[in-house]
């Protein structure tokens, strides 16, 4: 029914979707910013993803996954912005490069453990360490384009977003080669000047033509709103990470 050690290696078809606003030293002061609409850096993308899994007691069950993400885009401004006290003008070319490490680390306790099913509860830390890097330059030019002149700004925030969670867990086998996998859990807390709420989800199936291997798909949802006043960020980030996941997985 449940695995003693497991390694799980592929892609994660990654749909981020997030708002963010940098205030610098004055809160409230920054532009709530769309990372689609503002930035260009919405959509799509596949990513590298790891999953570990360790039960060296029969109830008891940790769990590792990291996933990273990096992404340039560019925008031609059509409002000016405050990013982390610096003003991005109307008009400028805005380049933005976006980093993001996640990883968490969950401890597993299976309640029940039957024929075919098993159900546990289960805590952990989800932490996102982001980049955010903003350059804008400004074009200007006489009537005839004899003189021009331009003008460039640019800004950078990063942050560590922590944040504890308490979920269930609940996996069931059909048959011998197919098994479903069901995790899900939320929390709210104030760690490391991080006032955070955290969402997660996982639903999938894990197909096994061989004992040992097997193929996992699922679709995971990750959702964390995060008010932050660190010196290197502060302001307000909400990120959503969400889609499918095509693994190879080992199990033992």
């Amino acid at each position: 029914m449940l695995d003693y050690l497991s390694v799980s290696v592929g892609g994660f078809a990654n749909n981020t979707s997030a708002n963010l606003r940098a205030d610098g030293s004055v809160r409230g002061s920054g532009t709530p910013l769309d990372f689609s609409r503002d930035l260009g850096q919405g959509g799509t993308r596949a990513l590298p993803y790891l999953d570990v899994t360790w039960r060296p007691w029969d109830r008891h069950e940790f769990e590792f996954t990291y996933y990273h993400d990096s992404h340039d885009a560019s925008r031609y401004l059509d409002r000016s912005i405050q990013f982390n006290e610096q003003t991005l003008a109307l008009g400028a070319q805005l380049d933005s490069r976006f980093t993001l490490d996640a990883a968490s680390v969950i401890y597993r306790y299976w309640a029940w453990i039957g024929d075919q099913g098993a159900f546990g509860i289960a805590a952990g830390l989800q932490a996102y360490r982001f980049s955010l890097k903003l350059s804008g330059t400004a074009f200007a030019s006489n009537g005839s384009g004899t003189e021009s002149a331009s003008g460039s700004r640019s800004a950078h925030v990063s942050s560590d977003l922590p944040d504890p969670s308490i979920g269930i867990s609940y996996r069931y086998q059909f048959a011998n080669w197919v098994r479903f996998v069901g995790d899900a859990g939320a929390f709210k807390a104030d760690v490391d000047q991080v006032d955070a709420t955290l969402y997660n989800a996982r639903v999938g199936f894990e197909f096994y033509p061989v004992e040992h291997f097997g193929i996992v798909t699922q679709y995971a949802f990750n959702k964390i709103n995060a008010d932050v006043t660190q010196s290197k960020f502060n302001g307000d980030a909400d990120f959503k990470f969400r889609g499918f996941q095509l693994l190879l997985k080992a199990r033992f």
